[in-house]
């Protein structure tokens, strides 16, 4: 998995990507001087298991980049981390009130931030997907039931995003969502269920739900991935 970092100070990215770099579960660190530099990447299909921004940047702050992403149904479930060399009460409540995840003060030492990055991390694990030893409790199978059943998920999802074009009306289309959000909330995958009801929702404005297919697809080819 890859996380962001966004920050005008490369000085400053220096310890802060290196402790990233050494985060379990986390593959590469890609760095982004400015927010709408950042942006850009997340429009090029940047999906970061984290996003450490720091607050005050020229282009785009950090508060702007986090506002646009909670706006953004397919990048509103990335945890965002806010970094400021203020510790005033009203950097914090501007941060919380954008929807941030968590927030540090520089300078910082690993000591005093990895546990906060910890938390992040694993909250934002499961808001994406329960633990598999929960859903296999809960649904009475084994892991190996489990990985199959999802990979039968997973390629019905493929199958309904190569076919999208073909099916007849507004009904087939949201039947066969349906029928993926259902099996989703099952499987415990919550962020694909997410993305799911809101192709449901908004309907053809949404492409006909392309764009979310093409999200719930990435998260299970990530979860398969891991579960392998």
């Amino acid at each position: 998995m890859k996380a962001l970092l966004v920050d005008d100070d490369e000085i400053s990215r220096l310890p802060l990507a290196a402790l990233l770099g050494r985060m379990q579960g986390i593959t590469e660190v890609v760095e982004a001087p400015d927010g709408e530099q950042a942006w850009a990447l997340l429009q090029q299909g940047l999906r970061p298991c984290l996003c450490c921004c720091d607050m005050f940047m020229p282009q785009l702050d950090g508060i702007g980049l986090l506002q646009r992403t909670r706006q953004d149904p397919l990048l509103s479930g990335i945890p965002f981390l806010m970094i400021s060399a203020a510790a005033d009460r009203e950097s914090v409540t501007r941060a919380v009130e954008a929807g941030a995840s968590g927030f540090i003060v520089k300078p910082y030492t690993p000591q005093a931030v990895q546990p906060t990055i910890e938390r992040v991390m694993r909250d934002g694990r499961l808001r994406q997907c329960e633990p598999a030893a929960k859903v296999r409790q809960r649904l009475g199978i084994s892991q190996e039931q489990l990985v199959r059943i999802t990979r039968r998920w997973q390629a019905d999802i493929t199958t309904l995003l190569d076919g999208l074009d073909a099916l007849e009306g507004e009904g087939q289309r949201t039947s066969s969502l349906r029928r993926l959000h259902s099996a989703s909330v099952t499987l415990g995958q919550l962020r694909c269920a997410e993305l799911l009801r809101h192709a449901i929702d908004e309907g053809p404005e949404d492409g006909g739900g392309r764009a979310a297919l093409r999200e719930v697809l990435a998260l299970a080819d990530s979860w398969l991935a891991g579960a392998a």
